[in-house]
């Protein structure tokens, strides 16, 4: 783990310092600060890069199967998500940082929780025959697209709160963030990209289950966390599309989409039906 060690070190430690500068950014309204996280998040991404493509050329497959791996995918496409997002949203100015900042300490935790896994759990292995399919690939795929944006909606939604408190008070806050209205706006893009990918999971985690079990479903653990995940965004765009629910409690459920999607992730795996699940190859404990 020596060289896929030291860029996964060197990838924390550059999420945590541009998070720092995406709050001096925010806090200070210095642009160069702002400019110098961003640099320093897309050296980040770059090195998570160059870790996925070390691990897939050691491992000699995909690099998305593991717990390890998997937890190295998903802080890369949340960090990629967020860059990304502030590109094409100049106009919200420098208060949209802050979300930046959420998203890389989130992304940052994920990386560290994945340094922390047993070693036996890091270890670059032959897959077994049950995951030799192309439909694992695309299954875990579209999971860590539909799961980073989904963290990056969950971070505007945090921000979206932070100026919901602040609007009609006085202070360097209310200043400084976006109005609620543009936060919400903002989540529900980040909802509109995530979803279609949170429904994919599902129907390609079903099609490979029919290649790999001989059925579609079977009430797994991780298969019923994965459909409760989708259900709740299904209950946040109908509440928004109809209409029938204010912003504060639609990011509420966003909130909750992204605490589904960690309990579907990581959660499961402690329950004790889990030994006996059939996604146990996946166990990260």
């Amino acid at each position: 783990m020596g060289f896929e060690g030291s860029l996964l070190r060197v990838a924390v430690g550059l999420y945590l310092a541009a998070a720092a500068a995406y709050i001096v950014s925010f806090a200070g309204g210095s642009r160069p600060a702002g400019k110098a996280a961003a640099s320093l998040a897309w050296i980040g991404v770059a090195c998570q890069a160059a870790m996925l493509v070390a691990r897939g050329l050691k491992a000699g497959h995909v690099p998305l199967v593991s717990m390890y791996e998997y937890l190295i995918a998903f802080a890369w496409m949340v960090a990629l998500a967020y860059l990304l997002f502030e590109r094409s949203q100049k106009e919200m100015g420098q208060g949209i940082q802050a979300a930046g900042a959420l998203a890389l300490l989130f992304g940052a935790g994920l990386l560290w929780h994945a340094g922390s896994l047993p070693p036996h759990l890091k270890q670059a292995e032959p897959l077994m025959p049950v995951l030799r399919s192309y439909w694992l690939v695309l299954h875990v795929s579209v999971a860590v697209v539909g799961y980073g944006a989904a963290a990056l909606a969950s971070a505007l939604a945090c921000l979206y709160f932070a100026s919901y408190w602040a609007q009609g008070r006085s202070g360097w806050l209310a200043g400084r963030l976006p109005p609620p209205s543009a936060l919400d706006r903002a989540t529900y893009r980040a909802i509109r990209v995530a979803f279609p990918f949170l429904t994919l999971v599902n129907i390609t985690g079903a099609v490979w289950a029919y290649y790999a079990w001989g059925r579609y479903w079977g009430w797994d653990p991780k298969e019923t966390w994965s459909l409760i995940t989708w259900l709740v965004y299904v209950l946040y765009l109908h509440a928004r599309l109809r209409g029938e629910w204010r912003a504060p409690k639609l990011n509420a459920v966003v909130l909750v989409g992204l605490g589904t999607i960690m309990f579907t992730f990581l959660g499961v795996n402690q329950l004790a039906a889990f030994s006996q699940s059939l996604h146990s190859y996946g166990a990260g404990s």
